[in-house]
């Protein structure tokens, strides 16, 4: 773009229209959901000055987290007092909107778009559901995804001028605010190494700032790798363990989640499909960049079997390199077929995060990913996830009030109930902080996106795993639930998950633990108050273990 293109008032307009969607999306999606709470529990003990352990009573830390640079970050806020959940949406919400702006500013400087082609890329990237949805939800998604966007930026921002500096502290970022950041920076320093530059001197420049950038980030890296071996004992995270690992049934998950993704974002269809025409008329080294960063993204997400979150989290990264190809792809069609192609884009973007999708749900549900449940479109998702945070929110709340500090408890779901009951000592069935889940069992068969380990929760009163435990299981499950039954005309709040189980159900658990295990199994009820800001009528249902 030029100088005289640069100062035009109509770009700022184009970046106005853009700011304002992306403000509506994040609005719309706005959310915490309940893995962030995992990280948010890290950070609190860290700023307590307890380290990064998610439970103290355990002698050598757990390292369950993907994100170490994250959970520094929000321990900061933890130390200040700011509440962690909104200091995690606020600086994800400024992550989102610097990856659009700058995203815009780089389609801009590379390529020939006009106000009219800026502003539609930037409405392209702003209405994408994925977009807006990840621009909250506590995790280090939009973080990560600005700092390899970062990367790309430093390195292809301006033709032939290369910034080392700006790429190796973006690349730093990437690395340790994900664990999967490497692979995405690998993606763009190889490819850009690889790109035929239009005169040598720049292509040896671009060459020697990807080397120098790659030698610093993998020192960086190994500097951490180190250290995680100092304090956790271990060259890899935990994390790693549970969710690592190739297998035909993770490779078949992977695709469909790929496929998922595209049919539910057709736009990123239209995009890639317009951003090759023509391919060879642009800027080879940003084209070969972009394409191999789309490409490996979507390899990366078949490879590890996809996630359960709400429209391809893991493809997040990729879509500013797509906003790129469709900026690109834009300048190589004349005024109405452009315009035609961004109102269709827009109009699928749009539908889609209202739950109206132009897909049908038969080829939806063929393309149904997480075997562990029903079929969901995205946006049910997305909605279930959001309520399901807000109600282990009040569970853990309810704990905390009803437990003594250093007791112990099993659960499936460690994300808010662990945070807001910090005192409790947590044995995860998932295996993410419980390396003895990993230690003794095998991945499953028609697992979740990322939950392709579990144990049963007499799992942990197995006499060999209970004397590997720091302590001695308290509790083996907890509910917040109503004390009266619900009627037809009185529907279920949406704090009320499931049910609690009937006696006949309870007993039949307590005849098993005392057989097998010789432990006797006490069920709670505990009413809660509203003047403690718990709903009316609420009643916490605790089943508690002896070794008597």
């Amino acid at each position: 773009m030029s100088s005289t293109a640069e100062r035009d008032p109509r770009d700022w307009a184009a970046y106005a229209v853009a700011v304002l969607a992306w403000a509506w999306f994040a609005w719309r999606f706005d959310f915490i959901c309940d893995d962030a709470f995992i990280s948010f529990r890290y950070s609190h003990n860290l700023a307590e000055g307890v380290g990064l352990a998610y439970n103290t009573a355990r002698e050598v830390p757990v390292e369950g987290y993907s994100n170490f640079l994250w959970v520094v970050w929000l321990s900061i806020f933890e130390r200040l007092g700011i509440e962690i959940t909104a200091a995690a949406r606020w600086t994800s919400m400024a992550a989102s909107l610097c990856l659009l702006i700058l995203t815009m500013r780089m389609a801009a400087r590379r390529f020939p778009l006009g106000a009219a082609g800026l502003t539609a890329t930037g409405l392209f990237l702003a209405t994408l559901p994925a977009f807006g949805l990840w621009s909250t939800g506590g995790l280090a998604t939009m973080p990560s995804a600005l700092a390899i966007f970062g990367v790309l930026y430093a390195l292809h921002g301006k033709e032939g001028e290369p910034k080392l500096v700006p790429a190796i502290l973006c690349a730093a970022a990437a690395a340790l605010l994900r664990a999967d950041g490497i692979g995405y920076l690998a993606l763009i320093l190889l490819s850009s190494c690889a790109c035929v530059s239009s005169t040598p001197s720049s292509r040896q420049q671009m060459r020697a700032t990807a080397l120098i950038t790659i030698v610093s980030v993998s020192t960086i890296l190994l500097a951490h790798a180190i250290w995680r071996h100092g304090f956790y004992g271990e060259w890899v995270p935990n994390t790693a363990k549970v969710k690592a690992g190739l297998t035909t049934a993770r490779l078949q998950r992977g695709l469909l989640y790929a496929g998922s993704f595209l049919v539910a974002l057709p736009a990123v269809v239209i995009a890639i499909g317009i951003g090759s025409r023509r391919w060879r008329e642009g800027p080879s080294a940003l084209l070969l960049t972009l394409t191999t960063l789309i490409a490996g993204s979507f390899g990366y997400s078949i490879f590890v079997g996809g996630d359960f979150m709400p429209f391809g989290r893991f493809l997040v990264p990729a879509l500013p390199a797509i906003a790129l190809l469709f900026a690109w792809g834009w300048t190589r069609l004349s005024a109405k077929p452009a315009w035609a192609l961004t109102a269709l884009c827009l109009f699928a973007s749009i539908s889609e995060a209202y739950d109206r999708g132009p897909a049908p749900r038969s080829l939806r549900e063929s393309l149904h990913f997480r075997s562990d449940r029903e079929f969901q479109t995205e946006v049910v998702r997305w909605d279930e996830m959001k309520r399901n945070a807000a109600a282990w929110e009040l569970w853990g709340r309810a704990l905390a009030q009803n437990t003594t500090p250093g007791e112990s408890i099993i659960l499936g779901g460690i994300g808010a109930i662990a945070y807001r009951a910090k005192g409790l000592t947590i044995y995860d069935t998932y295996g993410l902080v419980t390396p003895e889940v990993a230690a003794h069992t095998a991945p499953l068969d028609g697992a979740s996106p990322g939950h392709d380990v579990r144990v049963q929760d007499d799992f942990f009163l197995r006499p060999e795993i209970l004397s590997e435990l720091p302590t001695r299981p308290d509790y083996i499950g907890a509910l917040v639930g109503l004390d009266r039954p619900i009627t037809p005309n009185d529907p279920a709040p949406d704090w009320l998950l499931i049910p609690f189980p009937g006696e006949a159900y309870i007993q039949k658990v307590a005849d098993k633990l005392k057989t097998a295990y010789g432990v006797r199994l006490e069920s709670q009820a505990i009413p809660l108050r509203t003047q403690d800001g718990f709903p009316q009528d609420s009643i916490l249902h605790l089943l508690r273990l002896h070794y008597d």
